[in-house]
């Protein structure tokens, strides 16, 4: 019986379970850990600006820019009838011509009565000064004093009337100017430059100040990021914070930095709105979903897979392999991250990791690791990888 348990023991099967048990490692890196929050909206105009006619009652005549088109400031958008205003300008035109000649005839006839009103004048003094000698009589004196008033009375209706005559032309200059400005404002121009999100006008349509605008812009072409967060993220947001968005249609993400809350959140969703600068707005769509993430706080720490970490009952666990032996470790984490999870204690840089985590492993347990590299691929075994080698492979 004792022969036969010696050749027992030299069997290939007890041979075999001698063998450590080869397992998957990985090596424990700092890497920098990003603390993230989600979130999901829409593209928007940063500043939409409204265009309105000026004047209601205006016909549309023609649309000159569609939307998606870009406008530069001042740009012609559309063209009212101004048929009714360039008849009043011409017709303005017949009266400044009467009111100017009006004026110089009456300027002619201030010049008259003034030169008429100088000689009465005249005529007076020489009366009075020869009816103090007595050459002349009283009703001579008398018939001079008469007329010297009635030139001054002339001299006043004729100042009297070159003022109104100038009056009349200040008025129909005035005229002018506003038939010109009803003139300037039948053609509808951008009131700032950009990208044309709307246009509601249509040709025939009469304009009114009740009515929606008739176009809307984006603001120098600038569109924006919104979303709608909860409080308990919203109160965690801080202007100039960074972020990634991902936009329909676009395999790659549009970067920006979190450029404005909302002053208080909706009582009802306990939800705000933020507001995200994107550095870029070449291609982007107004009104298109999106979603992506805002950084709260960047630090450098252990990220490990997230299937290398087992937990039961609040408890988290790893298994350390160190010199073949594994060493089964109680660790705190903190964010995940893409697939992985933070270890904020319980693991250094540079330690193996199981995988796996599994109950398959226990504390002492001898294992063979097979180091696998950040690309996925085994670096090599340990009856092939001495720890020199696996210091190499672990600093690479």
């Amino acid at each position: 019986m004792i022969t036969l348990f010696a050749l027992a023991a030299h069997t290939p099967y007890a041979e075999a379970q001698q063998q450590p048990m080869p397992v998957t490692v990985v090596v424990a890196r700092q890497s920098e850990v990003r603390q993230q929050i989600s979130v999901v909206g829409t593209l928007a105009a940063r500043e939409e600006v409204q265009v309105h006619a000026r004047t209601a009652g205006q016909e549309i005549q023609d649309i000159l820019v569609e939307v998606g088109e870009t406008v530069e400031q001042g740009q012609p958008m559309a063209l009212f009838d101004d048929t009714d205003a360039r008849l009043d300008l011409d017709r303005n035109a017949v009266n400044t011509l009467r009111a100017k000649a009006a004026t110089a005839v009456e300027a002619a006839r201030l010049d008259i009565a003034t030169v008429a009103e100088r000689e009465a004048r005249a005529r007076l003094d020489r009366s009075q000064a020869l009816h103090a000698k007595a050459v002349v009589s009283e009703q001579s004196l008398d018939d001079a004093r008469s007329a010297y008033d009635r030139a001054v009375a002339e001299t006043v209706l004729s100042r009297n009337a070159l003022a109104l005559a100038q009056i009349d032309e200040r008025l129909i200059a005035q005229e002018q100017r506003q038939i010109e400005l009803a003139i300037e404002r039948s053609i509808l121009r951008a009131t700032a430059p950009g990208l044309v999100l709307e246009r509601n006008a249509l040709v025939g349509d009469i304009t009114s100040s009740a009515v929606d605008p008739l176009f809307r812009i984006a603001r120098d072409s600038r569109i924006e990021f919104l979303a709608d967060v909860v409080d308990t993220a919203f109160v965690r947001l801080s202007a100039g914070m960074p972020a990634e968005i991902m936009v329909a249609g676009r395999d790659l993400p549009v970067f920006g930095t979190v450029r404005l809350n909302a002053a208080q959140l909706d009582p009802e969703t306990r939800s705000g709105t933020i507001r995200i600068e994107l550095d870029e707005s070449d291609g982007l769509v107004p009104g298109v979903f999106a979603h992506g993430v805002i950084d709260l706080a960047t630090r450098m720490n252990v990220l490990l897979p997230g299937q290398s970490v087992s937990s039961a009952g609040g408890v988290h666990r790893v298994h350390v392999v160190n010199d073949g032996v594994v060493e089964t470790r109680t660790v705190s984490l903190g964010v995940r991250q893409d697939e992985g999870v933070e270890v904020l204690d319980g693991v250094t840089d540079g330690e193996m990791i199981v995988l796996k985590a599994g109950s398959f492993l226990k504390d002492e347990d001898s294992v063979d690791p097979i180091i696998l590299s950040e690309n996925g691929l085994p670096i090599g075994q340990s009856q092939a990888v001495s720890m020199r080698e696996f210091r190499d492979a672990a600093h690479r």
